[in-house]
């Protein structure tokens, strides 16, 4: 399949991605589905578990559209500033993966 993914695209796997991990959850534990939207951190009611399981179900999106990329690795764990914090911060490590990836 292999299609170009732009940053709407991108953006969309995410929100999705939050959609199914609100389906399991309570009202008030549910995470704001939103592109400014924070993710991991004081802001989120997102905890470690949910976090790998987010990037789970991101990763199983992407490899679906033939794009095979890896998010809980010692790359993005090490950097200074996570890009785990917002939906904003993981797309634009998503674009970075993505543009390796077809280099």
């Amino acid at each position: 399949m292999n299609t170009c993914l732009d940053r709407p695209a991108i953006i969309g796997i995410v929100l999705n991605a939050l959609e199914n991990a609100n389906a399991g959850r309570d009202e008030q534990s549910r995470l704001t589905v939103s592109p400014d939207a924070p993710l991991f951190g004081s802001e989120s009611t997102l905890d470690s578990l949910g976090l790998v399981a987010l990037l789970i179900d991101i990763e199983d999106a992407f490899a679906a559209e033939g794009r095979t990329i890896t998010l809980s690795d010692e790359r993005a764990l090490s950097q200074r500033r996570s890009p785990f914090r917002t939906v904003a911060s993981l797309t634009d490590y998503l674009e970075v993966l993505l543009n390796e990836a077809q280099g």
